[in-house]
């Protein structure tokens, strides 16, 4: 520090008389409350550190003998961090809080995953995708994980604003490659134009839905009440229509929970949770219409429903869990009731490869304070009531 630093010169400078001798005294009371403050500080910086299931401080006399032996082995590294889930199994995490392989890997891309896909164009020996919506918050999340798997990515977007500010560029390189396709617009009455902007990719995810709520730098975007019968359903049959004119061998579509809310009777219908969501052009009636559709189309799907979705990291919201169509109702019984996009793409990645998830529909869920379902258990759902 600087004072210390002129010590000497102003030992010269002082006068040279002998100094009473003090009595030593304790730290005091501004000592003791800086000590404090700065424990408390390094308790919070390391329980962030940590996933939110771990925490000591939320921990019961039962759970804290077995989070402490957990904790021993988990720190702040943005390595994957291997974490017992059971005595039966092993999860490892990576440097969000997400499920990955033992070996540290997003998804496995070998095997029987890849035999949907013979015959067809290939980047490193994997799929090709079209990913529609790619400059939303979840859609970079889902190109920015294929991308790093080593895959070929046409993305999709509509808006030129939006790719600016996440910086889509083509790009090709030994590793990976990135194609920006402007102008794929999700709409009805462009069957031609999507077969077309589908180039040679076998995997369409469907992530384009309707913009909700005010945004001041796109004045009308997202207070369009007939957006969401233009994109969600007109809009997706017609990507559906140009994915099988195309040949295209597996479809992602990213849905909601309580789109089938009606047939689940007026408990659920008239709850505010769906009235509200639902409110803005009956966009969960028109989800569930388009999965329908895409059920229908012969071509191999997933559909996926999360509960409403969150940016922040799994490890602050919960472990993933994968549920029964119909059994989160974003009720107190339920599970959870919300989930971190970062899970959500990791599905979609898996769901590339994973013969698990082939023609199925599933319902997505962070669950707090617990550990994040075992990837051998993926796409496997349970009941989303908590037991």
């Amino acid at each position: 520090p600087p004072d210390l630093a002129m010590a000497p010169v102003f030992c010269k400078l002082a006068p040279q008389v002998e100094r009473p001798v003090r009595r030593r005294r304790g730290p005091g009371f501004v000592g003791v409350t800086v000590a404090a403050l700065f424990v408390a500080l390094t308790k919070r910086s390391f329980d962030l550190a940590v996933p939110a299931w771990l925490s000591l401080s939320c921990a019961t006399k039962d759970e804290l003998p077995r989070r402490q032996a957990l904790l021993a082995g988990v720190g702040a590294s943005s390595a994957a961090v291997p974490v017992a889930a059971s005595a039966e199994e092993a999860v490892r995490l990576d440097q969000y809080g997400r499920a990955v392989l033992p070996d540290g890997s997003m998804t496995r891309v070998e095997g029987p995953g890849l035999e949907l896909y013979q015959g067809a164009a290939s980047f490193l020996g994997k799929p090709k995708v079209f990913v529609a919506g790619s400059t939303g918050e979840l859609g970079r999340r889902v190109v920015l994980d294929l991308l790093r798997t080593g895959m070929s990515v046409y993305c999709g977007i509509r808006d030129p604003g939006r790719a600016f500010e996440v910086q889509y560029q083509n790009r090709k390189s030994p590793k990976y490659e990135m194609t920006v396709v402007p102008d794929a617009f999700i709409e009805g009455g462009r069957e031609k134009e999507l077969q077309a902007q589908l180039n040679d990719a076998s995997v369409v995810v469907d992530l384009a839905g309707a913009r909700y709520g005010f945004d001041i730098l796109r004045p009308g975007v997202g207070l369009d009440s007939e957006e969401p019968a233009r994109t969600d359903l007109n809009g997706t049959k017609a990507l559906v229509d140009a994915a099988v004119a195309k040949g295209v061998k597996k479809f992602i579509y990213l849905s909601a929970v309580l789109v089938n809310g009606p047939a689940l009777g007026e408990e659920v219908s008239g709850s505010d949770a769906y009235k509200s969501w639902n409110n803005f052009g009956n966009v969960l009636e028109c989800k569930r219409e388009a999965e329908e559709y895409i059920k229908k189309s012969g071509l191999d799907y997933t559909i996926l429903r999360p509960v409403p979705m969150t940016n922040d990291f799994p490890r602050d919201v919960g472990g993933l869990y994968f549920a029964k169509p119909d059994t989160l109702l974003l009720k107190d019984t339920d599970v959870g009731k919300k989930v971190s996009r970062d899970d959500v793409s990791l599905a979609v990645l898996d769901a590339v490869f994973n013969p698990k998830a082939s023609k199925g529909t599933f319902e997505l869920v962070g669950v707090p304070r617990r550990p994040p379902t075992a990837r051998d258990m993926w796409w496997e759902p349970r009941d989303g009531k908590a037991s």
